[in-house]
């Protein structure tokens, strides 16, 4: 009788150390998934968001060169910008999508539409920025950050359709162009990442030149606006 009251306890106790067994592995498993799935990638797609309350809501490029998300550029206020992910360069910030317009260091976020626009959102849910498709035909179907610094919108047949390089704010990173339509301009002072009063940029001469535009007066420093272009030997 004592084997036969004790053999049902027995059985008891390994059920329940099998169910313990099963539910310890389980939670693993699922936080490994949860892991996995806040490991940051390159990529975004169609439909994804990321959250400015999140950390893991960041695009690094393949190799780890540079980062792309919430950047905070003062109190209660970020923007969406490219940095370099790495010491001792990790506060570069090399591009930024609202310079001149932070957004709320809550409930703003970046989404990408399911129309293939990317669209940075403040907390009210007003659009502050957007990146659409240079082709009426092409749509993106994702968002890549690539080990350029270059942050690109992605057709389906893997052509670019829109570009971070396309835009620089001020700064120009090996391989960008910098076209006779495109401007560098300077940050306000070191830390305020807002527009400052410094210019680069190809004139009507198509001589590159740099320039003073500030609140009062504005004029070009370099090279000497006094000679031509032939006497800078700028052609």
């Amino acid at each position: 009788m004592t084997k036969g009251a004790t053999t049902p306890l027995l059985l008891m106790g390994s059920r329940s150390l099998g169910r313990a067994l099963l539910f310890a592995m389980v939670v693993a498993l699922m936080g490994s998934v949860a892991a996995v799935s806040q490991r940051p990638s390159n990529m975004l797609y169609r439909g994804d968001s990321f959250y400015v309350e999140r950390p893991f809501d960041v695009l690094v490029s393949e190799k780890g060169t540079f980062k792309a998300g919430f950047y905070s550029v003062g109190e209660n206020a970020v923007s969406f910008g490219i940095w370099f992910a790495e010491p001792p360069n990790q506060t570069v910030v090399v591009w930024m999508a609202n310079r001149d317009r932070p957004v709320n260091s809550r409930a703003s976020r970046l989404s990408f539409g399911k129309r293939g626009d990317l669209a940075l959102l403040d907390a009210d849910g007003s659009v502050v920025w957007t990146a659409t498709s240079s082709s009426s035909i092409a749509a993106a179907v994702r968002a890549e950050l690539r080990e350029t610094g270059n942050l690109v919108l992605v057709d389906g047949g893997g052509g670019v359709v829109w570009q971070s390089f396309d835009y620089p704010t001020d700064t120009l990173l090996p391989g960008q162009p910098l076209t006779r339509s495109m401007r560098l301009a300077s940050r306000k002072a070191e830390g305020v990442y807002t527009t400052g009063y410094y210019r680069a940029y190809f004139n009507d001469d198509n001589v590159f030149s740099f320039i003073y535009d500030g609140p009062k007066t504005s004029s070009i420093y370099w090279p000497s606006p006094d000679n031509n272009v032939f006497e800078n030997g700028r052609t």
